[in-house]
């Protein structure tokens, strides 16, 4: 059986472009680097304030940065070359890198705001890029692609996490970041072999296609065309971007509130990570059948891991949670992109990309916002209650519009 499943894996994944396995490379490498202090990244944020507001508050900097970066990507994305977008995405990672160093050692807010200005800039520009990238050699809206970038990328994050474990026994939070250049700086040589069409400047593609209000009107345009049904699968990308956020701020802070050591800390957050590395497995099953059930499954299965994770604080009880929070969204982000790319008309897919993206940034900027003053005015285990009431009403919805599209074709 195990043999079996292996020759499928080698199977399907030669049937994956060596353009796109180039750029899950990169993302592999820039998980690995951020692996090492992203355990830690709220654990470093309490340096500068200790509660949970203020904590989603700058987090939320980063996010909002992001969100801002998306809206001419959304149009750039089908203009420049996707390679091109992730090199100056690196470029910024790293200059963002040398700010939180300089901020953690002086404890100077305005270099942490600035390194969160930057990281907000940086992360759009290489996500944006590497899923436009996939989504334009992936066949058919097939869901493979993405489950092998999914995989791949918290693989990258998990041996990173694990790693830290280790480390951070023996330096402080604030030399983790230098972890993180070796794999920006790889990345940065790797991204020139992709082969595409486009122009090769961010700044030529700005002043070309996002300068005037008839851009904008464009955009506009483009939107009002997209199938409405995409709007369900947008909305389960908003809930993805606030329980992303969500769980990489508060479970390590909810960790270290019931005496888990940093140590401890960073092995709870590669173990919630270990499910996402199926998603190329999870994938093939979203290919295979209908994916509204799929989406449903994962969000009752998060509904459920959120509604325990506020009622129960034993290690163990965290440990397993936390991974079939995880697992939940490993579920469900394969076949709502799988969906996205199916609807999408091809001249759109940079375009949708950067919408998909900009409505999970305001996910991650709403969710930590809220989520940080329901614990601090309730206590943390409350705001995993509200996580789960949303996550359920999602399902239900899912399940109603899934009855709905039965009853229509039956007729």
């Amino acid at each position: 059986m195990i043999l079996s499943a292996l020759r499928s894996i080698s199977k399907d994944t030669k049937k994956i472009p060596l353009g796109v396995k180039l750029v899950v490379l990169v993302i592999f490498l820039r998980g690995l680097g951020w692996g090492f202090i992203d355990p830690f990244f709220s654990i470093y944020i309490q340096q500068f304030s200790a509660n949970y507001s203020t904590v989603g508050f700058f987090l939320s900097i980063m996010s909002f940065l992001s969100l801002l970066t998306i809206i001419p990507l959304i149009r750039l994305t089908d203009k420049v070359k996707d390679g091109h977008i992730m090199a100056d995405g690196s470029f910024f990672y790293f200059i963002s890198v040398i700010f939180y160093v300089l901020a953690g050692f002086s404890l100077n807010i305005t270099y942490l705001v600035i390194a969160f200005v930057l990281n907000g800039i940086a992360q759009p520009l290489v996500v944006v890029g590497a899923e436009t990238f996939i989504r334009k050699h992936s066949k058919g809206g097939n869901a493979r692609s993405f489950g092998y970038y999914t995989a791949l990328d918290y693989l990258g994050w998990i041996l990173g996490m694990f790693l830290s474990a280790y480390v951070v026994q023996f330096f402080s939070l604030n030399y983790l970041f230098l972890f993180v250049l070796p794999g920006i700086f790889c990345g940065i040589l790797i991204l020139p072999h992709l082969r595409e069409r486009g122009l090769g400047s961010m700044l030529r593609g700005f002043t070309k296609y996002f300068h005037r209000k008839e851009d904008f009107d464009i955009l506009f345009q483009d939107f009002k065309s997209v199938d409405h049904k995409m709007f369900f699968f947008l909305l389960v990308a908003f809930f993805d971007g606030m329980l992303r956020m969500f769980i990489f701020a508060f479970i390590p802070l909810f960790a270290l509130s019931i005496n888990l050591s940093l140590s401890e800390v960073a092995l709870l957050m590669g173990v919630m990570y270990l499910p996402f590395i199926f998603s190329f497995f999870i994938s093939e099953y979203a290919d295979r059948h209908e994916k509204m059930d799929v989406i449903a499954t994962g969000l009752m299965i998060g509904t459920i891991s959120l509604l325990l994770l506020s009622m129960l604080t034993g290690k163990v009880a965290i440990l397993v949670l936390a991974a079939t929070i995880s697992f939940s969204l490993a579920i469900i982000r394969p076949a709502y992109n799988g969906e996205i790319t199916r609807l999408t008309p091809r001249r759109m897919f940079g375009e949708v990309t950067g919408l998909n993206n900009l409505v999970a940034k305001l996910g991650m900027i709403i969710g930590p916002i809220v989520a940080g003053f329901i614990s601090d005015l309730y206590g943390i285990q409350v705001s995993f209650l509200m996580m789960a009431i949303f996550a359920f009403s999602l399902a239900v919805i899912c399940m109603f519009q899934r009855g709905y599209s039965v009853i229509v074709n039956s007729k």
